[in-house]
């Protein structure tokens, strides 16, 4: 009988014993489990962090790149359009020929007339000039107003014009002109290119057509 008892109490004592462990398993387990996702979030979280940055990163590099391109590219237009703008005012050159027969030599000059029924706007005569690698004639001496002479019969643009936001006639080589030598005409805003001919400057649209002269 006594034997019974002992033998119950161990078996007793050993089912609890193994309960307690297996309620102890399953703590751990628990904690493993809510360690294992909080991992796992903490692992998440850290992934799209990462992926937000470099998508940022990108975006700015790809903005700065952009920056780069319309810089270089402005830089390019610029450096184009002063390059075609450019041409030479050294009024101390004598040429002692001109480069092709359509060029006119006097007084140590070239000079090319456009033909009586070719005519442009003043813009477009300064382009056609630029393109010759020259310029609109501009009256510095008497050699200029001399080659007037020999075309007295027509009118033709010259590189004197106010800039644009000016006020002022100016030659194409930024020297002044003297407004009280323009003939008597009526004024207006669009009136901002010169014409000339023999005897006289005269103010006028600068859309209007008329031949020019180019000079070297």
């Amino acid at each position: 009988m006594a034997g019974e008892i002992v033998y119950a109490d161990i078996k007793h004592t050993s089912s609890e014993h193994s309960s307690s462990l297996q309620r102890s398993d399953s703590r751990h387990h628990g904690i493993f489990l809510k360690v294992g996702c909080a991992m796992i979030i903490i692992l998440l979280v850290i992934v799209i962090v990462l992926s937000m940055l470099v998508i940022q990163f990108k975006s700015a590099r790809q903005t700065e790149v952009d920056n780069e391109s319309k810089k270089k590219y402005c830089t390019e237009q610029s450096k184009s359009e002063v390059s075609s703008s450019i041409v030479s005012f050294n009024s101390s050159t004598v040429h002692t020929s001109c480069p092709t027969k359509d060029w006119k030599l006097h007084g140590g000059k070239c000079y090319w007339v456009a033909e009586h029924e070719n005519k442009k706007s003043w813009n477009e005569s300064k382009n056609d000039c630029v393109m010759k690698n020259s310029h609109l004639m501009v009256v510095r001496d008497f050699t200029d107003t001399t080659f007037l002479w020999k075309n007295r019969h027509d009118s033709f643009w010259v590189g004197l014009r106010i800039p644009p936001g000016g006020e002022l006639w100016t030659w194409l080589d930024n020297s002044t002109f003297d407004p009280q030598l323009f003939s008597n005409g009526r004024e207006t805003r669009s009136m901002k290119c010169a014409w000339v001919s023999s005897t006289k400057i005269t103010k006028e649209s600068c859309q209007k057509n008329y031949p020019w002269i180019c000079q070297l």
